[in-house]
């Protein structure tokens, strides 16, 4: 017989979570098949170019997943569109019910709330991908800049600044304060914090255009292997 004092399992579980929803299911085993084809098939280096995959990255890749899958962007993605719950607060309807409660950061979803200790390990592997654009330029004893130089240099951008849009970031830099607009409070971190704020704006935007450049190196770079793209050579000069 249970205890009374034990909570079951179900109650842990938003109900949701166990719908069927073949988009989000369907997202997972890509996601996993990926993952697995990528580790098989290594590609990490080729022609001076560093698969961004295959940096420290993959010696942390759990973080960096969860880093990434508990994201305030990535939350609304999948509880909204994916979970179908909770609806926006700016629409009518929010489909909170007596047998489906609030769904947010709730029960399960409470691993969610330590996605700002997340946010460190992806600051720590930030150097090794412009080491990566340095070690693409330098390879051959010449600077060499090619196209897989620039695609790489994107990359490495956009994975920054989707770093450092975070909402953990903004609230690390003076999010914390009740009043950041108060005389008291309007110090040059101030604008430093304005500045954070209107990237902060772009987050979502930046965090699907980061992923999505951090497949498509691996994918150029198969695809120099395979013969179909070219690495269009740009700069070449002796050292």
């Amino acid at each position: 017989m249970r205890a009374a004092n034990e909570t079951p399992l179900k109650h842990l579980i938003p109900p949701e979570f166990l719908e069927p929803n073949w988009r989000f299911w369907s997202f997972v085993f890509i996601s996993i098949l990926g993952s697995i084809l990528i580790i098989l098939y290594k590609v990490p280096v080729y022609d001076g170019l560093t698969d961004p995959f295959y940096t420290p990255t993959v010696l942390i890749l759990p973080l960096v997943v969860l880093f990434r899958l508990t994201c305030y962007a990535y939350r609304k993605d999948y509880h909204r569109h994916l979970f179908k719950h909770p609806n926006s607060c700016a629409t009518d309807v929010r489909l909170d019910t007596k047998s489906r409660g609030y769904s947010g950061e709730t029960g399960f979803f409470r691993v969610e709330n330590i996605h700002r200790y997340f946010m460190y390990t992806a600051w720590g592997i930030l150097p090794f991908f412009y080491y990566d654009i340095y070690h693409s330029i330098v390879y051959t004893g010449a600077i060499t800049v090619s196209l897989g130089t620039v695609i790489l240099t994107i990359n490495a951008l956009a994975v920054t600044f989707y770093t450092f849009s975070c909402h953990s970031v903004r609230h690390l830099i003076g999010g914390y304060k009740d009043c950041v607009n108060c005389p008291v409070n309007r110090d040059k971190k101030n604008s430093i914090y304005r500045f954070q704020s209107r990237l902060n704006g772009h987050h979502e935007a930046i965090a699907w255009t980061s992923l999505i450049m951090f497949v498509f190196v691996d994918l150029f770079i198969r695809g120099m292997i395979a013969g179909i793209v070219p690495n269009i050579l740009l700069i070449h000069m002796g050292l």
